[in-house]
């Protein structure tokens, strides 16, 4: 049982940031560790954060949506935590996953106010509203926490939705089915054909292919063409645009007087978060001290890589940070995609098969496989897309332009999936929990 509530602990470790860039909603960790509703269990238990965690997957149709926990320096140390949660909760802090603050207040709030990040609650907040105004007049930025049965759910606007029969049923692991939209039959979108094109027969001569290998031009065939089985045309809430002085502070970077400070230390590997505004100066919200301006912050894009139409994992490019991506990269810190391939697409997809990196304020791809990459080329989600196939050579992505490595598996920057295609729902982090705790009243 002890293995298993580590691997739990472990994948939702995987889904916890404190970094700006790759976060998509914040939350009081110890809030939601106490909402005994969700399972009419222990007082507080740090499994009900993977529920939130399944919950924001379900909401934005992720199954890597990353959340920015904050949590208050005494739930550290709570009792009725057990010693194993207590150790995970240290090592988070300590990794710089969870925010950790002396007192949380309306930390939570600010956060949300300075990245324009939804703001997942369990009550309502009218003393935070004269801070920050949204919270009353934008309530679909607040992001309602429910029990439901199949687990639990977010609702936009802030306002619980109870039951339709008025009866409560709690339950902590399960599946809830996603809220989709048959395609509308008048749309120009469902008019495309719902079967590949039958490959040439004859291979177009070696100087119409651009110098590519032979071979390439069957897969830019099936390349053109991309369907799933059900359209999500639902759109969600996601982010709103950052506070004045959110978009001043997450333009620099910062450092605390701490040398060892995991979220404004010399030492922090990923981006950083916001800090605390004490008295109008900017401050770590850990220690309470001032944070000192060291520079700009080099441009940094979240990437999503998005497999059969769902999103499966999310990354960040950064100017000192390059990545590569493709089925065997050497350095660890690079991404696979090799668990998400099937046969066919691990043939094709080479071990780097693309290298992604800031330059001059932009996103740009380098192709370093054997068989090129194509990259959809779209100034706005609704646009009828074109594609440009490149091989061994660089693009610059603008817009909303994303990269197919094969058919199906693709690199989408930042949360430009106002539309989506699902064949099935994420995953639930909770899977290999050993228990489930379920009440159910009739």
């Amino acid at each position: 049982m002890r293995f298993e509530i580590s691997r739990v602990m472990d994948t939702i470790e995987q889904r916890l940031t404190t970094d700006v860039t790759l976060a998509q909603a914040v939350v009081d960790l110890a809030e939601v560790a106490r909402f005994v509703a969700l399972d009419g269990g222990r007082p507080i238990n740090l499994l009900r954060l993977g529920m939130v965690v399944d919950a924001l997957s379900r909401y934005l149709i992720d199954a890597g949506a990353m959340l920015y926990p904050v949590a208050g320096r005494e739930v550290l140390s709570e009792a009725a935590l057990t010693s194993k949660e207590r150790m995970v909760l240290g090592r988070w802090a300590d990794d710089g996953l969870i925010e950790v603050t002396p007192v949380v207040a309306d930390r939570p709030a600010e956060i949300a106010d300075f990245t324009g990040l939804p703001l997942i609650v369990v009550r309502d907040l009218p003393q935070q509203a004269a801070r920050f105004p949204w919270i009353s007049d934008s309530p679909e930025r607040l992001l309602r926490l429910t029990p439901r049965a199949g687990g639990a759910v977010l609702t936009p606007g802030g306002e619980p939705t109870p039951p339709k029969d008025g009866k409560e049923r709690l339950v902590v692991v399960g599946k809830a089915t996603l809220p989709i939209v048959p395609p509308d039959p008048d749309d120009p979108a469902t008019e495309k054909k719902m079967a590949e094109p039958a490959p040439a027969t004859d291979p177009p001569p070696a100087e119409q292919q651009g110098g590519r290998p032979d071979g390439l031009q069957s897969f830019t065939a099936r390349g053109s063409q991309r369907f799933g089985r059900t359209r999500v045309v639902r759109r969600r809430f996601t982010r709103a645009d950052p506070s004045g002085v959110g978009a001043s502070l997450m333009a620099r970077e910062w450092r605390c007087k701490e040398p060892d400070c995991p979220a404004f230390g010399a030492s922090r590997r990923i981006g950083q978060p916001v800090p605390r505004m004490r008295a109008g100066m900017p401050a770590c919200p850990r220690h309470g001290d001032a944070v000192k301006d060291i520079g700009p912050r080099p441009p940094a894009f979240a990437v999503a890589v998005v497999v059969d139409d769902l999103a499966r994992r999310r990354f960040v490019v950064a100017t000192d940070h390059p990545v590569r991506v493709g089925k065997d990269p050497k350095n660890p810190d690079d991404i696979s995609v090799a668990t998400w391939l099937h046969e066919a697409a691990a043939a094709w997809i080479a071990k780097e098969h693309v290298r992604l990196e800031v330059e001059s304020g932009h996103l740009k791809v380098t192709d370093t496989s054997e068989n090129g990459t194509v990259i959809w080329k779209r100034s706005s989600p609704d646009i009828k897309e074109e594609t440009e196939r490149i091989y061994k050579k660089s693009y610059q992505l603008d817009g909303w332009d994303s990269i197919e490595l094969y058919t199906g598996v693709e690199l989408v920057v930042g949360d430009h999936r106002l539309q989506t295609v699902v064949g099935s729902e994420p995953a639930s982090v909770l899977l290999d929990a050993p228990t489930v705790a379920m009440r159910l009243v009739d």
